[in-house]
């Protein structure tokens, strides 16, 4: 299938095939965690002068920003540290804030024994209350191939969500149950965040079992691109820890405003809490690295999925694959965007883009991979008319393309 940007159609020439992996069972699963992940204690020195210096700034509030998602009225966290506050208060603070606002999530389908389909939890994870009247976002690889997701609140109260909307390319997803009067996390705006900040994340490690679980740490880097099959938004780096069922939760920034949606923990053996398999079956050894989706990045996302049920992405209605340096040599052509098929009756096709030319620039910036020629398209709308730069034959050519919506 056509649809501009396909992962299963757009592959590195040079790609490794990763097998593909099975879910584990719940047992197997703790018996991976407690074996293969190890606890980083932050020293309690160093973070209670880091809290102390995110705490004091704070003293007197900036107005909260606002989204276009619908946000209800929201009081930062301050600290009042006269007197001896502890510092860790903070975080106490931001925990009681927050906490509400972050449910539980279950991945459940049915199964059948041979006389009746019984329904049966295959996964788990969290997610945000984004709004009062229901509407919560999480990772999509916490609710994909459920037939089932049911949401439980801290109240412990449970709901049947409707998916309202699940990307893959970014792994976000938006749900809805029909409630009112929930207490909506506010969203706030990764752009202003610092190296070395405070970072506070909360979700469900392991399930019901560790509901409302915190820990905490600083933003660790910023900006972060992995090698994943998934879209590549900007992610935020911490230490504070993150384990499976985290997924979907919030990271949370000193004034208790949502600046993440925790997604990946890097681990040495590709398990459940390394959901793209970034590191495979590589021997590398991987200390305090949690990745969280930026949410100016999720934003966006969001609001798509919940308008349409899904992200409205423009193409150009081509299959094609990456050009490496190395094949460039090999085959005498350009660095680029190897054209292996047209779709038939695309903007591609109608201004004469052909199988064998190789795609070098987009409106004058260079695109030297797939995935660079995904993100230089998708920053347009559909409709936006593009210059498209092609090698053929060893000539140069500019073609004007119309983009359309991806099916």
């Amino acid at each position: 299938m056509f649809n501009g940007f396909n992962d299963e159609n757009y592959t590195d020439m040079m790609a490794e095939i990763r097998p593909v992996r099975k879910r584990k069972g719940f047992r197997g699963f703790i018996k991976n965690l407690f074996s293969k992940y190890l606890v980083t204690t932050l020293i309690g020195a160093i973070i209670g002068g880091l809290i102390v210096t995110y705490a004091a700034p704070y003293l007197t509030p900036d107005q909260p920003t606002k989204t276009a998602i619908l946000q209800p009225n929201f009081k930062p966290v301050t600290l009042n540290l006269n007197g001896g506050t502890n510092p860790w208060d903070l975080v106490v603070q931001i925990a009681k804030q927050v906490s509400p606002s972050v449910v539980g999530i279950t991945n459940n389908v049915y199964v059948s024994n041979g006389f009746q389909n019984k329904l049966v939890e295959q996964g788990s994870g969290s997610g945000i209350i984004i709004s009062p009247d229901g509407y919560i976002v999480t990772n999509n690889h916490v609710i994909d191939g459920a037939t089932v997701v049911m949401v439980k609140t801290t109240q412990g109260k449970q709901y049947r969500a409707q998916v309202i909307g699940a990307d893959a390319r970014t792994d976000l997803a938006v749900l809805k149950i029909n409630a009112t009067g929930l207490p909506a996390a506010k969203l706030g705006n990764s752009s202003e965040l610092q190296v070395g900040e405070l970072a506070v994340a909360i979700g469900n490690p392991l399930g019901d079992a560790f509901a409302d679980t915190v820990t905490v740490g600083v933003i660790s880097g910023l900006n972060r691109k992995l090698d994943t099959d998934a879209e590549s938004l900007p992610l935020i780096q911490t230490d504070a820890a993150i384990n499976p069922g985290n997924s979907g939760g919030p990271l949370v920034n000193y004034k208790g405003e949502v600046i993440g949606i925790n997604s990946i923990k890097l681990t040495s053996t590709g398990s459940q809490s390394d959901p793209f398999g970034i590191f495979g079956n590589q021997g590398t050894n991987v200390e305090g690295m949690g990745f969280a989706i930026s949410i100016d990045a999720a934003k966006p996302i969001i609001e798509n999925l919940i308008k349409y049920g899904k992200i409205q992405r423009p193409m150009i209605g081509i299959m094609g694959a990456t050009v490496t340096p190395e094949l460039s040599k090999a085959y005498n052509m350009p660095v680029g965007i190897y054209v292996q098929q047209v779709q038939p009756g695309s903007p591609a096709e109608m201004v004469g883009l052909r199988p064998g030319d190789v795609i070098t620039a987009v409106d004058g910036n260079v695109t030297k991979t797939i995935q660079q020629l995904q993100s230089i398209i998708e920053k347009h709308k559909v409709g936006d008319v593009v210059t498209v730069t092609v090698w053929r034959g060893g000539k140069s050519l500019n073609l004007r393309i119309k983009l359309i919506q991806a099916q």
